[in-house]
């Protein structure tokens, strides 16, 4: 039986996408987040909204304190404005995989990536402006929703292809058996 070579777009790539998707993930999650939002009372980060209105933003920034403002523009934000990178490849590669051609699918993860970016640099102005705008508020919380909503159909587009996949092989393994 003769192996199959993995190439490496989309193989390898959706192995070390997911690697780095998921090592990002974790550290955001485990660690900074959870720092951040230490002295909130409950209150989090903008990106962890599903949306927010300026009251609750004006709260967040009062409450986070100079160490959270610190670990949030120094570390957070940083690593957040890779992760796109990451998670962008993660998935383009699993639907170029999983439909073996290109597919308008494709455009998902690509405007998912888009709303990430501008998202985080709206979250950026907010923790370095002196005064916060209801304007600046309401687009950030806006692109923080359509970021949400996308990574959510994203996802949902990558398992039914995945479940897709699984039934095919499925059926093909039934009639080869036969």
């Amino acid at each position: 039986m003769k192996r199959k070579k993995i190439r490496f777009f989309p193989g390898v790539t959706s192995i070390i996408a997911g690697i780095g998707t998921a090592v990002i993930g974790a550290i955001m999650n485990i660690i900074l987040i959870p720092q951040i939002e230490a002295n909130t009372g409950g209150v989090r980060c903008f990106d962890m909204n599903p949306g927010y209105n300026y009251e609750q933003a004006s709260e967040f920034l009062r409450l986070i304190g100079d160490e959270g403002r610190h670990i949030y523009l120094g570390y957070q934000l940083p690593i957040d404005f890779i992760y796109p990178v990451f998670y962008t490849l993660l998935f383009v590669s699993l639907i170029v995989l999983l439909t073996k051609k290109k597919s308008p699918l494709l455009t998902l993860p690509l405007l998912l990536a888009v709303s990430d970016y501008c998202e985080n640099i709206l979250s950026e102005i907010m923790l370095r402006a002196d005064s916060l705008s209801r304007p600046l508020v309401t687009a950030a919380s806006a692109l923080t929703l359509v970021k949400t909503l996308l990574m959510y159909v994203t996802i949902l587009a990558v398992v039914i292809l995945i479940v897709i996949a699984a039934v095919k092989k499925a059926k093909n393994g039934k009639t080869q058996n036969q």
